[in-house]
């Protein structure tokens, strides 16, 4: 298996010698292949000239974008600009400006696609240009959806010696934007699952997209279940402590979150003792096979992607006590 690099040795993707763009490029590959680090993201940029950060887990590889043989769509209400058979898979294209509401610019000035496959699609977005591959703590991360609806939280970066701000954005909704069935289906299975077994313990639900807690509110509301949902991991750690241990009966957690992130939440749990009868579900679309091993190994009850709400409620009945 090919080591994993760390942040000293990932080094800048962008380079004016196109060999050194390939090489580097191939390290994209290699990072969100093997990655079990929640907090790398790909850095890139936007026609408004400002950082936009995309976590490596959920992208496959970049690709230059003159490269592709695209199909366009004439559609001038989806968000999908066409089609590329890419690696003999049929894959949407999508301009990210298009999408978070930048200016569109000429296609000659956009450089690079990033394949991403996450929320059960794969799909390519085309960028403007891509900086390099750097770390964001959880920590240093601030909710910003309540200013930006398509943006999950801002962060402090240092780009070149200088102090910049960067938008992570939501990933969930960009999925369910670009594909609005995946939202459709979702709901549509919420409101027919009918639940075979009632507890009167309470789940603990974080994640931070707005998108996911609505719909998994519907889905516990179906379900007729306890719940309290937190827009954050380190609401979820801070809340903790004021609850009744014996009324919780199941925790449910995304992986990437601001504050504290889902790997957070779970070392949290585990290391306090009076959790250990309290099964956990990570529900993400980031867990590659890599960090699947190591939530595992954190005693973690199951792995779900989202937004299937049949799983979903099959493993809340499941582990729920």
């Amino acid at each position: 298996m090919e080591e994993i690099l760390n942040e000293d040795e990932i080094i800048s993707i962008i380079d004016d010698d196109e060999n050194d763009m390939d090489d580097e490029i191939d390290l994209v590959r290699l990072v969100s292949t093997n990655a079990n680090e929640a907090n790398q993201y790909l850095l890139f940029m936007g026609s408004d000239d400002q950082y936009y950060a995309k976590n490596v887990s959920k992208i496959e590889e970049l690709l230059v974008y003159r490269d592709l043989d695209i199909v366009h769509n004439n559609d001038e209400d989806s968000y999908i600009l066409g089609t590329a058979n890419i690696r003999g898979q049929m894959t949407s294209i999508v301009n990210f400006d298009n999408w978070i509401g930048n200016e569109v610019l000429d296609e000659s000035l956009y450089e690079l696609v990033i394949i991403a496959a996450y929320g059960g699609k794969r799909f390519a977005l085309v960028v403007k240009e891509v900086e390099y591959i750097t770390t964001i703590e959880s920590a240093n991360m601030s909710d910003n959806s309540a200013d930006n609806s398509k943006s999950s939280f801002i962060s402090q970066i240092n780009i070149n010696g200088k102090e910049q701000l960067c938008t992570i954005f939501d990933s969930d909704m960009l999925v369910m934007d670009i594909f609005p069935t995946i939202e459709s289906k979702g709901y549509s299975d919420t409101n027919t699952y009918k639940a075979q077994k009632q507890s009167d313990e309470i789940i603990l639900f974080a994640d931070d997209s707005k998108f996911i807690r609505k719909m998994v509110e519907k889905l516990f509301i179906q379900l007729k279940f306890k719940f309290i949902i937190y827009d954050d991991g380190k609401e979820l750690i801070e809340a903790l402590p004021n609850l009744n241990v014996d009324d919780i009966g199941l925790i449910i957690t995304d992986l990437e979150m601001p504050g504290a992130s889902g790997r957070e939440v779970i070392e949290f749990v585990r290391k306090n003792n009076i959790y250990d009868d309290i099964n956990i579900i990570v529900h993400t679309n980031m867990a590659n096979d890599i960090m699947e091993k190591e939530l595992i190994s954190m005693n973690v009850s199951e792995i779900l992607g989202k937004v299937d709400m049949l799983a979903l409620g099959s493993a809340i009945e499941k582990y729920i006590k």
